[in-house]
């Protein structure tokens, strides 16, 4: 046996029992060459199998328990300080790589003393010690190019070149990459090669030279897989995702980190994982998922200071800044634009100064300090010109133009938005195009150009459709427009003014519940159970059911004390989740209904004479309508203020608020009380129905609410005489589209029925109200008490025509997607109904509050209703605020009777409810159900 067969041997021993046994067995082979042949291991393994480096420093250290001599003593100090920048340890590291090189100086060996130097490299670097890494680096070089040793002089240039570009030096990167680059490639040295294509196509990144980054990428990675190179593999990985990020290649971007974030987190390497956790809040914070964002800054950045990287750090806390000017915290902002241009300055880092300056903008501009957003402004764009970086000098040239637009310099402004457009097309800087877009046709309104300015809001639509198609996730694509949809409505504005009324309600659609719209009828994301995070989200699940059974079954103080454990958990299971989303890819074309727009024909044929339809919009604030029949496309402009129709509802909930102590405690003021609430329901009639009800005589209503709309009761609304109601049926929709779609599937059969009642204090009347539908439903699946389970509704729901889910409902305002309804083991969540496929044409929920949502930007609705549609269910009943028991039974029984003797749904629901008000009930006790699909 040699040297290099025991060290193979000894490296791949299962326990120190063995190895010591093979030592013991091979004393004379112990020495320097097998201590070499050792170390050339952990240098072989160093970019694939870190597992690998560490048991090289075990196996050297209990050789150097034999053998004290000093080049042993230097091979295990030299395989230790890898072995602990493999586990993020960088002080120690160090610590042992300075060690090994003064021993094999002391030993006479100064070439061999230079080679623990190329590692310090790294460690320093990470450490954001340039300073000393470039010294140390170019007296390593001078020994390697002194004794010939090419592969040695490659790995240093390598390093310094990775050092240079991290202090923004790209074109000193570029020239010492492309020398490393050049002698791996006369050595064939394919691994050093691969990191070498890595780190220049990192650079030309920088330098906005994307189609070398790509070749270069390319190159490296395909050598990386061919070599099993698993560290660079998710080094790679994760520079393609910072180039498809530079590109607004969202999609692509997530892919790419997530995939490297995993690789990092199975290799145990805290230093890249920190790194990739923070370039994903980056794009978090892109996509306008900014609580997700703050929440991954808050943590990665404490992360990034204990790892003392500060570059990283500095990057963090000012990117950190930036998004908290969403939720308007300035002072918090302030804050971290403080410390990281404390810590960039420390680098010297002038493009990372630049960057702080440019978010301080942002924050004056933000709070109408124009003057001051301008100075920054401009000394940012100064900066950025310093150090060559065109792609952050786009930004600050927009600012610089926002500002001279506020104070009335629109031609100079215009000027700068040119070039900025223009060199942003060139750049690929999507972003950067898209506010240049915007502001250059908001100008071009000003000074009475329409033409020029709808050119200029469609090409920035047409940009924001392209960047949005391959984001695969549904929360993605939704958060992906809030913040991007001016554009859609400034062109609504345009083709008002020009009385172009079907061209405005097509850019209306355009904006309006995108997402929603892309997940009905589309296969719900599959988690892999069987993959680790699959099992994660399993085990979150039921830890969360646990908690949530444990919360209902507990006194209000112990339920208390778990929330804080359900909200930990939710934000874990939706963090979880969304790395999933990550990395699934979809094809535009699967949503490509949704891009071609609705088709107003098709719309009005589906309409025919007994239908109309009435979709609201919300410009600046005011409130008006577009209201569509078979034969007629009109416009009713300025009904009303937001403001004034929320201080009708205000007063409408304080009326019925008072009717939740029941009939009995109301006396003889009953009447008084549904008269009140009558002149409340006519004033909302005069101001949302009046202006048109001429133009839908007696045809039945759609109607597409907008903002506080969605929580108005249009069914109860008053005309003085009579309820709208009881002249015609009424069903809502989040948009034309969804009711479009909806409407052209097939007529529901209510074959097989799937009931579910669970009664607590607040619903105590539920399971007697399930078994009254059963009596109409015979050959219904019924479950109540204890057998109401999360699980029986999951092995049930899916073959279902019909589901009546009785039970305690709950809208989380605060989060949405978890709003619930409660069963006896647990809470069916939103997040639970949209990962169903069900079959289901009606669903009915039986509880208080499920029809309430969160309206986020575009319309888009999260609540119980969206988990429903975005299922596949036609139609669902829901209620828009608390219900009465007793009331909420006798309806929901005359519902279903209506629906068993062949009356639509929608009809079905009027008759149940004009049997209330012929009773003389109050609207509170019948109203609150409305439909919705």
């Amino acid at each position: 046996m040699n040297s290099a067969e025991l060290a193979a041997q000894l490296v791949s021993s299962k326990n120190k029992r063995q190895r010591k046994s093979l030592i013991s067995k091979h004393i004379p082979l112990i020495g320097t060459d097998l201590a070499r042949a050792i170390k050339d291991i952990c240098v072989q393994n160093w970019t694939t199998e870190p597992q690998v480096v560490r048991a090289t420093e075990r196996v050297l250290r209990d050789i150097a328990e034999i053998d004290s001599q000093p080049e042993m003593q230097a091979f295990t100090a030299w395989v230790s300080g890898m072995a602990e920048i493999s586990r993020g340890k960088l002080e120690s590291a160090l610590t042992c790589l300075e060690q090994a090189a003064k021993l094999f100086s002391a030993t006479g060996n100064v070439h061999e003393s230079a080679q623990p130097r190329v590692a310090s490299l790294i460690a320093l670097a990470m450490l954001s010690r340039y300073n000393e890494a470039t010294a140390a680096g170019r007296r390593a070089l001078r020994i390697f190019e002194k004794f010939g040793d090419e592969l040695a002089a490659g790995k240093v240039e390598k390093n310094l070149s990775n050092i240079a570009s991290r202090r923004g030096r790209h074109r000193k990167a570029e020239e010492l990459g492309l020398s490393a680059y050049s002698r791996f490639v006369k050595l064939k040295e394919k691994g050093e090669q691969a990191m070498a294509e890595n780190s220049l196509a990192i650079t030309y990144t920088e330098i906005n030279d994307f189609r070398s980054a790509e070749r270069y990428f390319a190159a490296a990675l395909k050598t990386a897989r061919s070599s099993e190179m698993l560290v660079t593999q998710a080094e790679i990985e994760a520079s393609m995702g910072n180039l498809a990020l530079a590109r607004g290649r969202y999609a692509e971007s997530l892919n790419f980190l997530e995939i490297s974030r995993r690789k990092y987190d199975e290799l145990h390497m805290p230093h890249q994982t920190a790194v990739a956790e923070l370039e994903i809040a980056d794009i978090y914070a892109e996509l306008n998922l900014t609580a997700e964002a703050l929440d991954l800054y808050a943590s990665v950045t404490e992360k990034l200071r204990k790892l003392k990287m500060r570059t990283e750090e500095a990057r963090a806390r000012s990117n950190y800044g930036k998004a908290a000017i969403k939720s308007k915290k300035a002072a918090f902002s302030r804050k971290q634009f403080k410390r990281a241009f404390e810590l960039y300055e420390l680098e010297k880092n002038q493009t990372g100064t630049a960057n702080v300056l440019l978010n301080l903008a942002y924050l004056e501009m933000t709070i109408g300090n124009h003057a001051e957003a301008g100075r920054l402004a401009r000394k940012a764009g100064a900066l950025f010109k310093r150090t060559n970086n065109a792609r952050q000098r786009l930004a600050a040239s927009w600012l610089t133009a926002e500002v001279l637009s506020k104070g009335g310099k629109y031609a100079r402004s215009v000027s700068i938005l040119e070039h900025t457009l223009s060199d942003a097309l060139k750049l690929e800087h999507k972003q950067a195009a898209l506010l240049a877009l915007n502001s250059m046709g908001k100008l071009a309104v000003r000074s009475g150009d329409s033409t020029k300015a709808t050119k200029l809001f469609k090409q920035a639509i047409a940009i924001t459709e392209h960047t949005r198609a391959p984001l695969a996730g549904e929360e993605f694509r939704m958060a992906f427009l809030d913040g991007k949809l001016e554009p859609y409505e400034n062109l609504v504005k345009i083709y008002l003014s020009e009385k172009k009324f079907r061209d405005a309600f097509l850019y209306v659609e355009k904006g309006r519940s995108r997402a929603l719209l892309e997940s009905i009828g589309n296969e719900p994301a599959a988690t892999n159970i069987q993959d680790e995070f699959g099992r994660r989200a399993e085990r979150l699940r039921e830890d969360l059911n646990w908690y949530y059974g444990r919360a209902a079954r507990t006194s209000p103080e112990a339920a208390k004390a778990l929330s804080a454990k359900i909200r930990k958990s939710e934000r874990e299971l939706s963090t979880v989740l969304r790395r999933v989303e990550s990395t699934r890819k979809i094809e535009p074309e699967s949503r490509g209904k949704s891009s071609k727009g609705i088709d107003i024909p098709n719309l009005q044929a589906h309409l025919g004479s007994t239908q109309a339809l009435i979709e609201f919009v919300n410009i600046d604030g005011i409130l008006s309508a577009f209201v569509l029949t078979d034969s007629k496309f009109e416009y009713f402009p300025d009904l009303a203020s937001e403001n004034e129709i929320y201080l009708l509802l205000e007063q409408l909930r304080f009326q019925f608020g008072t009717l939740r102590y029941g009939r009995k405690a109301l006396g003889s003021f009953a009447a008084q009380l549904t008269q009140r609430a009558k002149v409340n329901l006519n004033a909302l009639h005069e101001k949302l129905v009046r202006p048109f009800e001429k133009s839908f005589q007696d045809r039945d209503l759609v109607i597409v609410p907008a903002g506080v709309l969605h929580y108005v009761p249009f069914n109860a609304l008053y005309d003085t005489a009579h309820y709208l109601i009881e002249s015609r049926s009424i069903t809502h929709s989040p948009a034309a589209s969804i009711w479009q779609t909806l409407a052209s599937k097939e007529e529901p059969k209510f074959k097989q029925a799937l009931l579910i009642g669970f009664a607590d204090e607040s619903a105590p009347q539920v399971e007697n109200e399930v078994l009254a539908i059963k009596e109409i439903f015979p050959t219904a699946k019924c479950f109540t008490g204890d057998q109401a389970t999360f699980s029986n509704f999951r092995d049930n729901a899916a073959k279902s025509d019909v589901i009546h889910l009785a039970c305690h409902g709950q809208f989380r305002a605060d989060n949405p997607l978890y709003s619930s309804l409660h069963l006896a083991d647990g809470r069916i969540t939103v997040r639970d109904v949209a990962q169903q496929r069900l079959s289901a044409r009606h669903v009915s929920l039986s509880a208080c509050e499920t029809g309430l949502s969160k309206v986020f930007a575009g319309e888009e609705i999260i609540g119980l209703a969206r988990g429903f549609l975005s299922a596949g269910v036609r139609s669902i009943l829901l209620s828009l605020w608390t219900v009465n028991d007793e009331a909420t039974m006798r309806l929901m029984t005359a519902f279903y009777a209506n629906l068993q003797r062949g009356c639509t749904i929608s009809a079905s629901l009027r008759l149940a409810q004009i049997n209330f008000i012929e009773q003389g009930e109050h609207p509170y006790y019948w109203a609150p159900f409305i439909l919705i699909g």
